[in-house]
This record gives structure tokens, C-alpha cells and sequence, in this order.
């Protein structure tokens, strides 16, 4: 059996782990490759599987809180079952709250997964304007780095030398193996990891030597995160969309879907926000028609569906005319 490089993309909520994978994938497409991907996210892994979808690409969408926990197991059967092909290699960005740590466990004790996958990189997808300004969810972001074979990092333009000097320093504090790649980089690390297989054994030795002490405590900090689906109305407004997200509460640390516009009836777009103090929120055209309607996923801390469902309903009122009720 012919191995594929496997890469585990993991990086806190809104790092760009998905932006990411939409500018790579084409990248590895023009070098020969074949990429396989899986999507994994709160509530519905879908939305971000169709910004990513294009013809003749595989992008298989796993939905759970955790791909480490929760979706292991639908994550190794979907694993087991990737079909061979020639320079293949296979990237998982698992969601925003993952412990690479137990997911890197589940993949190393697997004998089945270790016959079929080498190398296993980690990608850890660094936002320099928010590293370490996530209060009491910093822990999980530095959990995120301390097993990363390479980092990327994003939002570099917005940042000044001085801040960007002082995350590398941290970043390299907790994990001084990395390797910091840009995207090109990452696309010749793939290529020759696809067109150069390794044997079984030899894919064991980058920076997971402490993969195996895992600390409980600290895993749990992936799990005090809650994710919230609302429908959206098909079409909506530009402006009624962006007022119902300008006004989510802080408790919302992301919200991301899929819609369409009032003035584009034809196209669907991908959104997402980040910040809470973001003015505005960009639409992304999609290449293909989703499978999914017009929806929105949060994700949050103690998240009250109830509220977010009529706060989202009052902001609707005005546009047909009165109550919902």
C-alpha cells in the first residue's frame, strides 16, 4: 500500500485555517497533487466544506465538537476509507477548539491509519493580532502549538514588528521545533511528502514526542465551547445581515453560514466574523450551490440558543412587515 502524507490543520477559532486551505488546495492541485479534505466544525461542517468545494475535489464534511473526542470515530472511518490515488495527500482541519494533542493519540495507536498515512504534520494556523488575547481560553491556544510540526501564521499586515517579534518569542517559549512556513512552503512540503513516500515506520519523528502525556485537565478546555445553528431567510438583505451580526452578543466568539442576497439572487455567499467590535463582515462568492440552505452557525461559551434564535427574529420583523409570531 502506497502512503499519503497526513496534515492535521488546527488553530483557534477565526485563525484562518479555512482561508487558509482555500488558497493551498489550489496550489497542490497545479503541483499533481490530489488533495483530500476533511472539514470538521460545530453543528454543521458543511458550510465551510462549500467554500471549499470545486470541481473534480473532495472535501468530506464531519460534523461534532471534537474530532479529538465526540467525532473520533466517524473521523477514522472516514479516514480508512479515503480512496488511494496517485500523489495523494489528506488534510483535516479540525475545528476551532480541538486538542491536538488526544486527536495525534487516536491516529498514532491506530494500526490501520499508520500503515496508510505518512508523514502526520501538524499545521497550527497563528492569528498575530489575537495570540494570547483570549482571556480565559489562552491555555487552549498555547495547547494548540506545543505538538505543531510547522505554524502559519496570519493577519501579519496589521501587526507591527515589535508585536509580531513578541508572539514568534512566545510561540518559540512552547514549542522551539516548529517550523514557521509561508504558503508556497507548505505546498513544496506537501509535494515532496506525497511524491516521496516514506515507510510506515519513519513518520513518527517530528515534534510529537509528548503526544502520549496527555493531561486531562487541559483537554478539557476544548469542551466548554457550545456551537448554535440558526436558519436564515433565502434571500436576505446585505444590510439586515450585517445589523443582526453587528449586534451578537461578545459571548458569540464566532459566527460563520452560507446566504443569499436580496440584490444577487443567483449566487450564494460565504461569511464569516471573528470580532466582536468587527464593523463589517465580508461575503465570499461560492464557486458551486451548497448542499445546505441559508443558515448561520455560532460558536460560543454558555451560548443560549433560545436568545440568539430571537434576537435574530427581531432584527427580521421590519422586513416582513411586522411580528413573526
Amino acid at each position: 500500500m502506497k502512503t499519503a502524507p497526513l496534515v492535521i490543520v488546527v488553530g483557534f477559532l477565526g485563525a484562518g485555517k479555512t482561508t487558509l486551505l482555500r488558497d493551498l488546495l489550489p496550489a497542490l492541485e497545479s503541483r499533481g497533487l490530489a488533495p483530500f479534505v476533511i472539514i470538521n466544525d460545530y453543528q454543521n461542517a458543511r458550510v465551510d466544506a462549500a467554500s471549499l468545494n470545486a470541481p473534480g475535489r473532495t472535501v468530506a464534511p464531519i460534523n461534532g465538537n471534537c474530532v479529538c473526542c465526540d467525532s473520533v470515530m466517524e473521523l477514522m472511518v472516514t479516514l480508512v476509507e479515503v480512496p488511494e490515488a496517485e500523489n495523494r495527500v489528506v488534510l483535516i482541519e479540525a475545528n476551532g477548539t480541538t486538542d491536538p494533542t488526544a486527536l495525534i493519540e487516536h491516529l498514532l495507536v491506530n494500526p490501520r491509519l499508520r500503515e496508510r498515512y505518512a508523514p502526520l504534520l501538524q499545521v497550527t494556523v497563528v492569528d498575530a493580532k489575537r495570540w494570547q488575547k483570549r482571556h480565559w481560553h489562552n491555555e487552549l491556544e498555547h495547547l494548540q502549538v506545543e505538538t505543531s510540526s510547522h505554524l502559519f501564521f496570519t493577519r501579519l499586515d496589521s501587526e507591527t514588528p515589535e508585536r509580531i517579534a513578541e508572539v514568534r518569542a512566545d510561540i518559540k517559549f512552547f514549542n522551539p521545533r516548529a517550523e514557521a512556513v509561508e504558503l508556497n512552503a507548505l505546498a513544496d512540503l506537501f509535494e515532496k511528502s506525497a511524491k516521496n513516500p516514506q515507510h510506515p515506520a519513519e513518520h513518527h519523528e517530528h515534534a510529537h514526542g509528548d503526544a502520549h502525556s496527555h493531561d486531562n485537565e487541559r483537554h478539557s478546555l476544548s469542551h466548554a465551547f457550545v456551537g448554535v445553528q440558526l436558519d436564515l431567510p433565502t434571500p436576505i438583505s446585505s444590510t439586515m445581515l450585517q445589523e443582526w451580526l453587528h449586534g451578537l452578543p461578545s459571548s458569540v466568539l464566532r459566527v460563520k453560514g452560507l446566504v443569499q442576497l436580496t440584490d444577487a439572487h443567483n449566487d450564494w455567499f460565504t461569511f464569516q466574523r471573528v470580532d466582536a467590535s468587527q464593523t463589517g463582515t465580508a461575503l465570499m462568492k461560492l464557486q458551486q450551490t451548497p448542499i445546505v440552505p441559508s443558515c448561520a452557525v455560532l460558536i460560543g461559551v454558555k451560548l443560549n440558543a433560545v436568545a440568539l434564535a430571537d434576537q435574530l427574529r427581531r432584527v427580521l420583523e421590519p422586513a416582513v412587515g411586522g411580528s413573526l409570531a
